[in-house]
């Protein structure tokens, strides 16, 4: 019998000691864990300056000439930084590379998606970053063990419907903790 845990379709709450700049104050979706093959997320937190519309631009796909998207892209982690990953509804909507995360969750990296989105035929609900966050087979348990990170378990509308700037304090309000209220000093009795 494997005991071990997945933490397929959690969020990471990055504790207010991790001060690693690519993760410190993230809320990273866990997209696939395995215990060989490590696992892959995608922070859902950092906006950065290039919008929806400038991805679609920059990857030449065809858009109809009134598509508009000012909605930022994230910074979803240290890897693979050339390349977009679209959290989703409609998993039943299959692209190419596309890996359910649960029935209602999907992550998706391919241009189809986003000539979809630019062409209206998209999925409701998505989040377009850039880069994953990788840990190898033990790691994320280890990161876990070790405080790093808090996990909870989050309704789609969180992670789409929250504002990026509130999601790490309301990610630590799901499980009744005030973030800004934890001490980064271990003491030991």
């Amino acid at each position: 019998m494997n005991d071990h845990t997945s933490y397929v379709g959690q969020l990471l709450i990055a504790m207010p000691t991790l001060t690693d700049p690519e993760f410190s104050h993230s809320v990273t979706l866990i997209c696939e864990h395995s215990i060989t093959q490590g696992a892959l997320g995608v922070i859902i937190n950092h906006p950065i300056s290039m919008t929806v519309e400038d991805l679609i631009n920059n990857a030449n796909i065809a858009m109809p000439e009134e598509y508009t998207n000012d909605t930022c892209v994230h910074a979803g982690g240290p890897v693979s930084t050339n390349r977009g990953f679209i959290l989703h509804d409609s998993p039943a909507q299959r692209w190419p590379s596309t890996i359910p995360i649960s029935d209602s969750l999907a992550l998706t990296s391919c241009n189809d998606i986003l000539l979809d989105i630019s062409h209206g035929r998209g999925p409701e609900n998505s989040r377009v970053m850039i880069g994953y966050a990788g840990w190898s087979p033990g790691q994320l348990e280890a990161e876990i063990a070790d405080n790093f990170w808090l996990t909870v378990t989050a309704p789609n509308s969180f992670i789409f419907d929250t504002p990026s700037q509130t999601q790490w304090l309301l990610a630590g309000e799901l499980l009744g903790i005030d973030l800004n209220l934890l001490n980064s000093d271990a003491g030991h009795a």
